[in-house]
C-alpha cells in the first residue's frame, strides 16, 4: 500500500475544486488527488456524478 498525498503548492486548487464543483472539503480532496494521480475514484457518493475528468466508478 502506497499513501498518495497532493504536493503543498497544490492544496490551494482544493478549495477552488470545492467551489466550483460545490463538493465538500474531503470529496474536493479526494477528486485532486485523482486527478494529479491519474486514479479512478471507487465510490458510493453521488456528488461525483458531476465530475467529468475524473474517472468514477460507482458502486
Amino acid at each position: 500500500m502506497q499513501l498518495l498525498s497532493l504536493p503543498t503548492k497544490l492544496y490551494r486548487e482544493i478549495v477552488n475544486v470545492k467551489k466550483s464543483l460545490n463538493l465538500d472539503f474531503d470529496d474536493a480532496y479526494q477528486y485532486s488527488i485523482a486527478k494529479y494521480h491519474e486514479l479512478k475514484v471507487v465510490t458510493m457518493d453521488r456528488d461525483f456524478g458531476r465530475i467529468k475528468d475524473v474517472n468514477i466508478l460507482f458502486l
